[in-house]
């Protein structure tokens, strides 16, 4: 057993082998979380991992009280904040019920499955220091594994076209409404943190002058393969947040700059960088969508005066005053999101459900029309939970991500970096649903505890 002090508080971590072990269940479940006919998996994951963590969250309660402790009580808020709103404002309890039976209880228990590997890595950081590089590595292991399992997959599509052998179906990438489908959003949210990990790691090489070593090499390799996946899924909500970050990286460089000006240092922050400005670049200049998004937001933003959006399937877009038709995804997502803050104004505490409020409350003011998401992560989430619901959410993320600048390098890579591409990815990409609204509590839920050591010293 490890104690680790902070100030006149312990913060108690179970034996490494016990950490390993937590890690390597988050590994895992990263891994397959958004792959299909994965749920036992998954579920065997987030019960073991929650089971292991009861006890080191019993032992480390008193820091609960901390004042930097805010993040994980807003998310215990909310768990409250969603059992009110199913108890005395449901819409549809009984869609509301089977909700909370799914999403909101995989929330609950990865919460505290990752509330408890928080505080064993929080532990291990300071105690045994060369153990918790054993811990760092299986985690950047299972945010590597989407990516790598995309690739695989990618790799063996390839072997069948050519060589014609026989490869399971949940080895290949699949096509939409097939049984292992995975669509091109669970690329960006869970294939985004790899990218975010790599840049912020090869910051932290940069200001220790070791950008020429072997794990630069395997950082970049990593940005690439990422970036090429956005390229081949022609995701480009992928594409901008890379490219986002990527300025970070060197608004990052350019601020070292400041203080120590160094040639070299500006030199291989550059060549850094180019890799995925070139690649969005690129991808700006061959997609006629980015080109014409401007004046296709101007009659989007009409939903009055056009309401082609309300039946994407059978009615087409509308042309612009040149009589050109304009970009179909390009206006249903800009008409989807102007009509779902419109639904937002009028309906503040939200319809109650994570899933397709954005359908249910649209009805009422649209009754012909087919809807189901606005394609906005957090526009869908305020729909279902309305201002409070994502006020602790977004709040929660916000302070912990703030937190985690002046905490511990790990918490500043994942919180910093990883928190950060998460609360990007739900801008603009539908994620409202299913297992991302687990990983983003599970990821605040670690970053929260990850941090209370650093802001205790």
């Amino acid at each position: 057993m490890n104690r680790a002090g902070t100030l006149d508080k312990k913060i108690y971590s179970p034996s490494s082998s016990i950490i390993f072990l937590q890690c390597f269940l988050f590994a895992i479940l990263f891994g397959v979380w958004v792959l299909p006919e994965t749920i036992l998996i998954r579920h065997l994951c987030l019960f073991i991992g929650a089971t292991i963590s009861l006890y080191t969250i019993f032992r480390n309660l008193s820091l609960f009280l901390s004042k930097h402790a805010l993040p994980i009580w807003m998310i215990g808020a909310l768990f409250i904040w969603v059992i009110f709103h199913l108890t005395f404002l449901a819409s549809d309890f009984d869609a509301q019920w089977l909700e909370f039976g799914t999403i909101w209880k995989r929330s609950a228990i990865g919460f505290i499955f990752a509330c408890g590997l928080g505080f064993a890595l929080n532990g291990q950081l300071q105690s045994t220091p060369d153990k918790a590089r054993t811990s760092k590595k299986i985690l950047f292991i299972g945010f590597a594994l989407p990516t790598l399992i995309y690739w695989i997959k990618f790799g063996a599509g390839i072997l069948v076209v050519r060589y014609g052998l026989h490869i399971p179906e949940l080895m290949l990438l699949q096509p939409e409404a097939t049984k292992y489908f995975v669509h091109k959003s669970a690329y960006v949210f869970f294939c985004l943190p790899l990218y975010a990990i790599s840049l912020g790691c090869l910051y932290e090489l940069y200001l220790k002058g070791n950008l020429l070593s072997r794990y630069a090499m395997m950082y970049l390799i990593c940005i690439a393969a990422v970036l090429l996946n956005f390229i081949i899924e022609k995701d480009r909500n992928g594409e901008i947040y890379a490219l986002f970050l990527a300025l970070c990286f060197c608004g990052l460089i350019l601020k070292d700059q400041i203080k120590s000006f160094s040639y070299q240092k500006i030199l291989l922050g550059c060549l850094i960088t180019a890799i995925p400005v070139f690649g969005a670049l690129y991808q700006f200049r061959n997609n006629d969508q980015w080109n014409s998004i401007v004046s296709d937001a101007r009659i989007a933003v009409q939903i009055d005066q056009y309401n082609n959006w309300q039946d994407q399937a059978t009615l087409k877009p509308p042309k612009d005053e040149d009589g050109r038709q304009i970009s179909g995804t390009n206006y249903e997502r800009i008409a989807w999101g102007t009509a779902a803050l419109r639904l937002i104004k009028q309906n503040p505490l939200g319809f109650g459900l994570v899933e397709r409020s954005f359908g249910r409350l649209g009805k009422k003011v649209w009754p012909d029309a087919k809807l189901h998401q606005s394609h906005s992560g957090w526009l869908d989430f305020t729909l279902g939970l309305g201002l409070p619901g994502v006020f602790l959410l977004l709040g929660a993320g916000a302070l912990a991500w703030y937190q985690s600048l002046s905490s511990s390098s790990l918490a500043q890579i994942i919180g910093g970096w990883v928190l950060a591409s998460l609360f990007l990815s739900m801008f603009t990409t539908e994620l409202s649903q299913k297992v991302y609204i687990d990983g983003l509590i599970f990821m605040i839920g670690l970053v929260a505890t990850l941090n209370l050591r650093a802001l205790s010293d």
